[in-house]
């Protein structure tokens, strides 16, 4: 506990308080030209910004990484003052948005169901390396995996891990049955990576 306390974990943090201090790059990078403060709902219901629709490499992708760049590369430190409409003060943030940013705040959510709870991530999508794609064809949405392909030897996993898979309805079992693993040999596929012609000209 004395640990915490010097930690400042005893103390409440405003969302003003937090913005305006180190993660102002993390934020304002995810963002870019729409203020740091613009609603998520904003963000990821506009024309054409629904990132698993989304073509292309998308890893550490350009608007993600500039202005980290700019703070620890320049030591740009002029940054617009931080901008807090709402004035919510959140009891839990959260920055990185990857498979543990999410567990924590799903944690926590577990132990504060009422907890107000602000997760950062300076990518367009959360989940890390955990993500899907989106493909329209024919009509029907055919689903691939934009990262992490399957989840590596989860019998091994601690407890704790198993049973966030279980509140998440994750069935480890279905891999079995729902993801072929001999169609690229039975159909003589290899692996390639698509570099689409409007992009690289090619």
């Amino acid at each position: 506990m004395s640990k915490n306390r010097e930690l400042g974990m005893d103390r409440k943090i405003t969302r003003r308080d937090f913005i305006e201090g180190a993660s102002i790059a993390v934020a304002g990078s995810l963002l870019p030209g729409t203020g740091l403060a613009a609603p998520a709902t904003q963000v990821s219901s506009a024309a054409g910004n629904y990132p698993p629709g989304r073509g292309g490499l998308r890893g550490s992708h350009t608007g993600s990484f500039e202005d980290a760049h700019q703070l620890a590369r320049e030591g740009r430190r002029d940054w617009a003052p931080a901008e807090d409409p709402d004035g919510i003060v959140y009891d839990l943030v959260v920055v990185g948005a990857g498979i543990s940013g999410l567990s924590a705040a799903r944690f926590y959510q577990q132990e504060h169901p009422d907890a107000t709870i602000l997760i950062l991530d300076n990518h367009d999508d959360f989940g890390g390396h955990a993500k899907r794609n989106e493909f329209d064809i024919g009509g029907h949405t055919l689903l691939g995996y934009g990262g992490s392909q399957t989840l590596e030897a989860p019998s091994g996993y601690p407890d704790v891990v198993k049973a966030l898979l279980r509140d998440l309805g994750v069935d480890i079992k279905r891999f079995d049955t729902a993801y072929d693993r001999d169609f690229y040999k039975r159909n003589g596929l290899g692996a390639a990576t698509y570099f689409n012609r409007d992009d690289w000209g090619a």
